[in-house]
C-alpha cells in the first residue's frame, strides 16, 4: 500500500494525538462529569438540611455516611467535623441564658468586691477565705454566687445538646478546598499541560512530514522533477493538516479544561457557603466570653471545694 508506505510517519503522529485525546476524555472529562454530579447532589442535600434545620436535628454521623460519600469529601468532612461544637447560647436566650447572665453578673460583683477588699494585691484561696469571713457583704455575694453556679450546672447538665445546634469554629473553605476536592481528584495540574503537548506533537508531525518529503525528493531526473515536486507538496500538505488538527484539539481542550474547572470551583464555593449556613462559624467574642466565664467558675468552685475540705477536716461544717 503506497499510501501507508509514504505517510506512515503522519499516521504515527495522528495515532499519538488520538491516544492523548482518548486519555484526556477518559481520565479528565469523565471524572469531571462524575464530580459535577456528586457536588450537585451534596449541595442539594445540604440545602434540604438547611430548610429542615429549625424543626429537625442534624445527625452528623448520618451526614457523613449519606452525604459525604466520596473519599475526598469524607476526608475533608472528618477534619471539618472536629471543629464543630455545641452552639453557644446567647446570654438572653431562655432559662440557660438567664442563668449564665446571672452567674456572669454575680461573678463580676464577687471578684470586683474581693479585689477592692484585698487592696488590689495578689489573691490566693486562703486569702479569699479570710476576706469572705471578715466581710459580711462579700460572704453574702459569695452565697448568691455559689447558688447561681449550682443552678447553672444543673441547667447545663440537663440541657439536651442536640446535633441541630452544632456550630463551627472556622469557615468551611479551610477544609473543603479547591485543591482537595477538584484539582487532586481530576489531576488538573497534569492535564492542564495537554494542550501544550498536543501543540508540540503537531509541530513534530509537521517537521517529520517536511523531512520525509525532502529525503524522498529527487532532482537528478529532470523529467520527474514536476512529479517529485507534486509529491513533496502533498507530503507537506498532509503534515500541515496533522499539525492543524493537533493545534485545534489543543484549543478545544484548553476551553474544556477552563470551563470544567471553573464550574467545579463554583460548585465547591456553593458547598462551602451551604456548610457555613448550616454550621454558622462563630466569632471570637463568644469564645472569649466562654473562656472568661469558665475561668471564673473554676476559681469559685476551687474555693468552694477548699472550704468544704477544711470544714470536714476541722469537724465543723461551714455554711455553703
Amino acid at each position: 500500500m503506497p499510501f501507508l508506505t509514504d505517510y506512515w510517519h503522519l499516521g504515527l503522529v495522528a495515532a499519538v494525538i488520538g491516544l492523548i485525546a482518548l486519555d484526556y476524555a477518559s481520565r479528565f472529562m469523565v471524572p469531571a462529569l462524575k464530580l459535577k454530579t456528586s457536588l450537585n447532589r451534596v449541595h442539594a442535600q445540604l440545602i434540604d438540611l438547611i430548610a429542615q434545620r429549625p424543626s429537625q436535628s442534624i445527625d452528623l454521623a448520618q451526614l457523613k455516611s449519606q452525604v459525604m460519600t466520596s473519599p475526598s469529601l469524607q476526608h475533608a468532612w472528618q477534619q471539618y467535623a472536629s471543629t464543630l461544637q455545641p452552639q453557644w447560647q446567647a446570654a438572653d436566650g431562655g432559662p440557660l441564658g438567664a442563668a449564665r447572665q446571672r452567674v456572669s453578673h454575680l461573678s463580676r460583683a464577687f471578684f470586683g468586691h474581693m479585689g477592692q477588699a484585698s487592696g488590689g494585691g495578689r489573691l490566693d484561696l486562703s486569702n479569699i477565705e479570710q476576706l469572705s469571713q471578715n466581710d459580711p457583704q462579700l460572704a453574702q455575694v459569695w452565697r448568691e454566687y455559689s447558688q447561681a453556679l449550682e443552678s447553672l450546672q444543673q441547667l447545663e447538665s440537663s440541657a439536651a445538646t442536640t446535633a441541630g445546634k452544632w456550630q463551627a469554629s472556622s469557615h468551611a473553605d479551610l477544609y473543603f478546598t479547591d485543591q482537595a476536592l477538584v484539582d487532586t481528584p481530576l489531576q488538573s495540574n497534569f492535564y492542564k499541560h495537554i494542550p501544550g503537548i498536543l501543540t508540540g506533537v503537531g509541530i513534530i508531525g509537521t517537521f517529520t512530514g517536511l523531512i520525509a518529503g525532502l529525503i524522498g525528493f529527487d532532482v537528478s531526473n529532470p523529467e520527474r522533477v514536476q512529479a517529485e515536486l507534486s509529491q513533496l507538496v502533498q507530503t507537506v500538505g498532509h503534515a500541515f493538516l496533522v499539525s492543524a488538527l493537533a493545534i485545534t484539539l489543543a484549543m478545544v481542550f484548553t476551553w474544556i479544561e477552563k470551563s470544567v474547572l471553573t464550574g467545579r470551583y463554583r460548585q465547591v464555593e456553593e458547598l462551602q457557603q451551604a456548610l457555613d449556613t448550616l454550621f454558622t462559624p462563630q466569632g471570637g467574642m463568644p469564645s472569649v466570653e466562654r473562656l472568661t466565664l469558665a475561668t471564673e467558675m473554676q476559681a469559685a468552685l476551687s474555693y468552694k471545694i477548699l472550704t468544704q475540705l477544711r470544714a470536714a477536716a476541722n469537724g465543723s461544717p461551714q455554711q455553703r
